[in-house]
């Protein structure tokens, strides 16, 4: 309820005599106008509601002292009379009123002199007075809570108010505002202090040109910014403001300014996070991909280069990981310097990198980048002191001639890649002889797949003697595919299948599983007589999951005894990251009673040590050293140092390619152990089997590869 203006007793008096009191009459406070001889002239309802009289007995019939208590009544005619008689007012005197039920009323007394010698008194009950002031003094500390919290959620948030008045050009602002702006919070002399702390010069044009022109501002302003502080911090902001009309102007121009960097800097985290690649710098697998279909889907010429870096493992192991890194970064630089503004570079994974250039002539772009590219590739690294000069093979693709669809595009620009490596390295793309090449061998991954889906794959035996006495030696076996019309057809016909991870590992279970169902037909009384049989085994099958066990489950559901096989690997496998697990596997296997034989030796990347380190029984030596043994009389002393060395290290020694009688002497000179050739005997197959019922047994583990 509103407090009456106790200064003005007087107004209040003249409007309760006049017609138009009748809101005096009824306020809340005594309202009383006494004549000159000291007469009730006029009361309001509300006093004679408080003293329990009528006005009829209190107006033209009482004085002021009539009302009160004796010890009010002295009060006034010894103290408050004269005083208000000599200083015509008296302000917010206490002085007791009798209380219709008997008591005392304590009232807050304010009077005038009125201009005809009486006066104009206003009564405010006291009690009254005190909850009002505790009223105003709560609502005071709500508003400093509120103002508070508020300052409080604009320095959580981070969020300042501001608002701009266009007619004088001032700016105000609350304290959070003017500290994300680097300043001190108080009055701004106008819009500059704001727009001055652009960092974009057109957006600052920009804003200044609509703010001047606030009628225009239809709709909110909502904007992101760079900002820099007075002592040349980076902030980026959020701008929010809208106007606010009166009178049909825009009054003023209000909003708040948030301070984003945090989360800027998050975002521009998390997308470096998904778009580049944190040791290089360049673009990231993922990143390439998203610009390589927008730059197919403008459909303007486009020239793609892949690059992977020859032997980079090698490196790796030989300088550490940590300069290895150091390596791929000054690779990346460098590869991002041969690209113009409008280029693209990217690492994909691991040694391997992508160049995209958007060119008129697409194949000209791509073998000028190639060149560009081994020659850098080919000054010293100056991460390693310069010891070090790299290799590459690129595949090299253009837009549209090689693909359309980015996917396309990709493809046969990997596929060029993978047969340059083939090749030892250069560049080149996937055309002409090179494409009829992979088109060859596509269509051999496809023979050999439906051949050991449809098993029609067999295994043909060649028999391997003694060169000392001639007696039986085992087997090797090897491998037959027959067409769908019975044709039979040998490795020539689907050897670079071999080279497809998944094609060799399913070709090697297939193989497996035939020569473990053979060999528990020989075991069984038919007469077969496999003796020990040697089974090729690629890289492929070696590094997937631990060979060694599952090989030895699949031999006990066979019922075949590890003495039985003889594996047979190519010195490559040699040449690995893993090739420790193979150790052990190896191991395994040898306790068991398998032999493991070194194959082709002579002829890969086996070395001394190796020979020393592993676990193998025996060297098979390479065709070529026996098939040129008469013709070139260079090889004798290579072989026979290659069996001194076997013998001086326990190991067997096994010859292949003998075709003639002469060849079989000088490897019995030699000191050859074992041989085997078309001078011996041609592979044979086994007579087709009567259904064994455990053949499907064997056979369940090993279609999926030597597994459980």
């Amino acid at each position: 309820m509103p407090t009456p203006d106790l200064a003005a007793p007087d107004l209040a008096a003249r409007d309760l005599a006049t017609q138009d009191g009748a809101a005096a009459r009824a306020a809340p406070c005594g309202l009383l106008q006494l004549d000159p001889a000291g007469r009730i002239e006029s009361a309001n309802a509300t006093l004679c509601d408080w003293i329990g009289r009528p006005a009829a007995e209190v107006i033209g019939r009482l004085d002021l002292a009539g009302l009160l208590s004796s010890a009010g009544r002295l009060f006034w005619t010894t103290h408050l009379a004269p005083q208000l008689r000599l200083n015509g007012r008296l302000d917010e005197v206490s002085l007791a009123l009798p209380d219709r039920c008997g008591g005392t009323r304590r009232c807050l007394v304010s009077a005038r002199q009125t201009a005809g010698g009486g006066c104009a008194l206003v009564l405010f009950e006291a009690e009254r007075r005190h909850v009002f002031e505790e009223d105003q003094a709560r609502e005071v500390a709500q508003a400093q809570t509120r103002a508070h919290w508020l300052a409080q959620i604009e320095r959580m948030a981070e969020v300042g108010a501001w608002s701009w008045d266009p007619a004088q050009d001032r700016l105000q602002g609350s304290d959070r505002m003017f500290d994300i702006l680097g300043l001190r919070p108080g009055p701004a002399d106008g819009l500059d202090t704001l727009l001055d702390r652009l960092i974009s010069e057109p957006l600052r044009g920009q804003l200044r040109a609509c703010l001047a022109a606030p009628e225009a501002l239809r709709q909110p302003l909502d904007l992101e910014a760079g900002i820099r502080t007075p002592d040349g911090a980076l902030r980026q902001i959020r701008l929010f403001c809208e106007p606010l009309w009166a009178r049909g102007r825009v009054e003023r121009v209000q909003g708040v300014v948030c301070d984003i960097t945090r989360a800027h800097d998050d975002r521009q985290r998390l997308w470096r996070m998904a778009h580049v690649d944190d040791l290089t710098g360049l673009a990231n697998r993922h990143h390439f991909r998203s610009h390589l279909r927008a730059a197919c889907a403008a459909a303007a010429p486009l020239a793609l280069v892949l690059i992977d870096i020859a032997d980079f493992g090698a490196v790796n192991h030989r300088f550490g990981a940590d300069r290895a890194d150091a390596m791929l970064q000054e690779i990346g630089g460098r590869l991002a310097a041969l690209l113009p503004e409008e280029g693209f570079a990217a690492r994909l994974v691991g040694d391997e990198f992508a160049l995209l250039l958007p060119a008129a002539d697409p194949d000209a772009a791509a073998r000028g980048l190639a060149a560009a590219a081994s020659a850098a590739l080919d000054a010293p690294l100056a991460g390693v002191g310069g010891a070090v000069r790299l290799r590459a093979a690129m595949g090299l693709a253009a837009f549209p001639e090689d693909g359309r669809a980015p996917e396309a595009l990709f493809a046969r620009a990997k596929e060029a890649l993978s047969e340059v490596k083939r090749a030892g390295g250069g560049a080149d793309f996937l055309r002409g002889a090179m494409l009829a090449r992979v088109g060859a061998r596509h269509r051999a991954i496809g023979c050999v797949r439906d051949a050991v889906q449809e098993d029609r794959i067999r295994v043909w035996y060649q028999p391997k003697l003694r060169l000392a006495d001639g007696a039986p030696d085992g087997h090797e076996a090897l491998v037959r595919i027959f067409d769908r019309a019975g044709q039979i057809s040998g490795p020539g016909d689907w050897a670079e299948a071999l080279d497809d991870p998944e094609c060799a590992a399913l070709l090697d279970a297939a193989v497996l599983r035939r020569v473990l169902a053979d060999l528990r037909r020989a075991g069984s009384g038919t007469g077969l007589g496999l003796g020990r049989v040697a089974v090729n085994v690629s890289e492929h099958s070696l590094r997937r999951g631990d060979f060694a066990t599952h090989l030895l489950r699949a031999l006990a559901r066979a019922g075949v005894a590890p003495t039985q096989l003889e594996l047979e690997i190519v010195e490559t496998v040699l040449v690995d990251q893993r090739t420790p697990e193979l150790v052990a596997g190896f191991a395994r296997l040898r306790a068991a009673g398998l032999r493991i034989m070194l194959d082709d030796f002579g002829t890969g990347f086996a070395s001394l040590s190796h020979l020393r380190d592993l676990p193998i029984d025996g060297l098979k030596i390479e065709k070529s050293f026996v098939l040129g043994l008469q013709a070139d009389a260079r090889n004798a002393p290579i072989l026979r140092a290659i069996v001194m060395l076997a013998q001086a290290l326990g190991l067997r020694t096994v010859a292949e390619g003998v075709e003639s009688a002469e060849a079989a002497d000088l490897l019995r000179e030699l000191g050859f152990e074992t041989a085997q050739g078309y001078h011996f005997g041609r592979p044979q197959p086994l007579p087709e089997p009567l259904p064994d019922p455990v053949a499907e047994v064997v056979a369940a583990p090993l279609r999926q590869g030597v597994s459980d």
